[in-house]
Protein backbone atom coordinates (compact mmCIF):
# COMPACT_ATOMS: atom_id res chain seq x y z
CA UNK A 1 0.00 0.00 0.00
CA UNK A 2 2.59 2.26 1.03
CA UNK A 3 4.80 1.92 -2.38
CA UNK A 4 1.65 2.19 -4.74
CA UNK A 5 1.01 5.64 -2.39
CA UNK A 6 4.99 6.35 -3.35
CA UNK A 7 4.03 6.00 -7.06
CA UNK A 8 1.01 8.03 -7.45
CA UNK A 9 2.82 11.05 -5.57
CA UNK A 10 6.12 10.64 -8.20
CA UNK A 11 3.72 10.54 -10.82
CA UNK A 12 1.73 13.51 -10.04
CA UNK A 13 5.43 15.45 -10.15
CA UNK A 14 6.00 14.06 -13.69
CA UNK A 15 2.07 14.28 -14.46
CA UNK A 16 1.75 10.63 -16.01
CA UNK A 17 -1.88 9.12 -15.92
CA UNK A 18 -2.24 6.10 -13.43
CA UNK A 19 -3.75 3.03 -15.17
CA UNK A 20 -7.57 2.53 -14.25
CA UNK A 21 -6.66 -1.17 -14.88
CA UNK A 22 -3.41 -1.51 -12.87
CA UNK A 23 -2.98 0.95 -10.65
CA UNK A 24 0.37 1.33 -12.36
CA UNK A 25 1.99 5.23 -14.34
CA UNK A 26 1.06 4.86 -17.84
CA UNK A 27 4.72 5.15 -19.79
CA UNK A 28 4.70 8.75 -21.71
CA UNK A 29 3.27 8.73 -24.84
CA UNK A 30 5.77 10.80 -26.80
CA UNK A 31 9.14 11.67 -26.60
CA UNK A 32 9.49 14.96 -27.26
CA UNK A 33 13.46 15.00 -28.46
CA UNK A 34 12.79 12.52 -30.57
CA UNK A 35 9.54 14.05 -32.48
CA UNK A 36 11.17 17.63 -32.35
CA UNK A 37 14.43 15.96 -33.79
CA UNK A 38 12.00 14.29 -37.04
CA UNK A 39 10.44 17.72 -37.08
CA UNK A 40 13.86 18.94 -38.32
CA UNK A 41 14.96 16.01 -39.93
CA UNK A 42 11.82 16.82 -42.06
CA UNK A 43 12.21 20.56 -42.29
CA UNK A 44 15.91 19.91 -43.46
CA UNK A 45 14.48 17.61 -46.27
CA UNK A 46 12.00 19.90 -47.60
CA UNK A 47 14.61 22.63 -47.92
CA UNK A 48 17.20 19.73 -49.45
CA UNK A 49 14.47 18.84 -51.85
CA UNK A 50 13.91 22.56 -52.86
CA UNK A 51 17.23 23.58 -53.09
CA UNK A 52 17.80 20.62 -55.47
CA UNK A 53 15.27 20.95 -57.74
CA UNK A 54 16.58 24.40 -58.49
CA UNK A 55 20.47 23.14 -58.66
CA UNK A 56 20.83 19.93 -60.98
CA UNK A 57 17.84 18.24 -62.14
CA UNK A 58 18.12 13.96 -62.06
CA UNK A 59 14.58 13.53 -63.40
CA UNK A 60 13.62 15.65 -65.32
CA UNK A 61 10.00 13.87 -65.72
CA UNK A 62 8.96 15.45 -62.13
CA UNK A 63 8.17 19.71 -62.90
CA UNK A 64 8.87 22.43 -60.28
CA UNK A 65 5.33 22.13 -58.95
CA UNK A 66 6.09 18.59 -57.98
CA UNK A 67 8.95 19.59 -56.25
CA UNK A 68 7.38 22.45 -54.61
CA UNK A 69 4.37 20.30 -53.43
CA UNK A 70 7.30 17.80 -51.76
CA UNK A 71 8.36 21.11 -49.75
CA UNK A 72 5.08 21.97 -48.77
CA UNK A 73 3.97 18.57 -47.69
CA UNK A 74 7.25 18.08 -45.94
CA UNK A 75 7.83 21.54 -44.29
CA UNK A 76 3.87 20.92 -42.95
CA UNK A 77 4.85 17.12 -41.75
CA UNK A 78 7.63 19.26 -39.90
CA UNK A 79 5.94 21.27 -38.43
CA UNK A 80 3.37 19.17 -37.35
CA UNK A 81 5.94 16.90 -35.44
CA UNK A 82 7.60 19.84 -33.82
CA UNK A 83 3.91 21.25 -32.74
CA UNK A 84 3.44 17.64 -31.33
CA UNK A 85 7.24 17.68 -29.18
CA UNK A 86 6.20 21.26 -27.79
CA UNK A 87 3.17 20.00 -26.80
CA UNK A 88 4.81 17.07 -25.17
CA UNK A 89 2.68 14.69 -22.99
CA UNK A 90 0.16 16.67 -21.96
CA UNK A 91 -3.08 17.72 -23.31
CA UNK A 92 -3.70 14.51 -25.18
CA UNK A 93 -6.62 15.78 -26.53
CA UNK A 94 -4.89 18.44 -28.72
CA UNK A 95 -2.85 15.42 -29.76
CA UNK A 96 -5.52 13.66 -30.66
CA UNK A 97 -6.65 16.12 -32.94
CA UNK A 98 -3.47 16.95 -34.54
CA UNK A 99 -3.51 13.12 -35.02
CA UNK A 100 -6.41 13.46 -37.30
CA UNK A 101 -5.74 16.88 -39.32
CA UNK A 102 -2.49 15.50 -40.43
CA UNK A 103 -4.13 12.09 -41.34
CA UNK A 104 -6.31 14.48 -43.45
CA UNK A 105 -3.39 16.28 -44.52
CA UNK A 106 -1.56 12.88 -45.79
CA UNK A 107 -4.46 11.62 -47.53
CA UNK A 108 -5.04 14.43 -49.49
CA UNK A 109 -1.47 14.65 -50.73
CA UNK A 110 -1.54 11.19 -50.94
CA UNK A 111 -3.97 11.87 -53.99
CA UNK A 112 -2.19 14.78 -54.89
CA UNK A 113 0.78 12.88 -55.70
CA UNK A 114 -0.75 9.87 -57.32
CA UNK A 115 -2.28 12.45 -59.72
CA UNK A 116 0.91 14.00 -60.51
CA UNK A 117 3.14 10.34 -60.58
CA UNK A 118 -0.08 8.91 -62.76
CA UNK A 119 0.79 11.60 -65.33
CA UNK A 120 4.06 10.08 -66.05
CA UNK A 121 3.84 8.28 -69.24
CA UNK A 122 5.38 4.47 -68.50
CA UNK A 123 4.68 2.26 -66.12
CA UNK A 124 7.08 3.10 -63.82
CA UNK A 125 4.59 6.03 -63.12
CA UNK A 126 1.33 4.12 -62.29
CA UNK A 127 3.24 1.48 -60.25
CA UNK A 128 4.03 4.60 -57.71
CA UNK A 129 0.46 6.70 -58.11
CA UNK A 130 -0.79 3.11 -56.72
CA UNK A 131 1.60 2.65 -54.28
CA UNK A 132 0.88 6.16 -52.78
CA UNK A 133 -2.50 6.06 -53.10
CA UNK A 134 -2.73 2.96 -51.31
CA UNK A 135 -0.19 4.19 -48.70
CA UNK A 136 -2.07 6.87 -48.27
CA UNK A 137 -5.73 5.32 -48.11
CA UNK A 138 -5.19 2.81 -46.17
CA UNK A 139 -2.23 3.21 -43.98
CA UNK A 140 -2.52 6.47 -43.37
CA UNK A 141 -6.41 6.02 -41.79
CA UNK A 142 -5.55 2.53 -39.49
CA UNK A 143 -2.58 4.93 -38.03
CA UNK A 144 -4.69 7.71 -37.14
CA UNK A 145 -7.53 5.63 -35.81
CA UNK A 146 -4.32 2.98 -33.80
CA UNK A 147 -2.92 6.82 -32.68
CA UNK A 148 -6.39 8.05 -31.90
CA UNK A 149 -7.61 4.96 -29.49
CA UNK A 150 -4.02 4.59 -27.98
CA UNK A 151 -4.72 7.96 -27.00
CA UNK A 152 -7.65 7.75 -25.22
CA UNK A 153 -6.03 5.85 -22.45
CA UNK A 154 -4.10 8.46 -21.45
CA UNK A 155 -6.85 10.51 -20.55
CA UNK A 156 -7.58 8.89 -17.57
CA UNK A 157 -7.56 11.29 -14.60
CA UNK A 158 -5.24 11.18 -11.69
Amino acid sequence: MEELNLKKKNTKKLELPISSKTGEPLKPFIKPWGTLLLGITFIALGFYNWWRSYSWEPFPVFTNFTNFLLFIFLLIGGCISILRAKLGNKHVLAHQIIVLISALFIFFMGFVFSIIFWSIPGLLGMVYGTLIIIVSTLVSPILCLYWIVELEKYKVKN
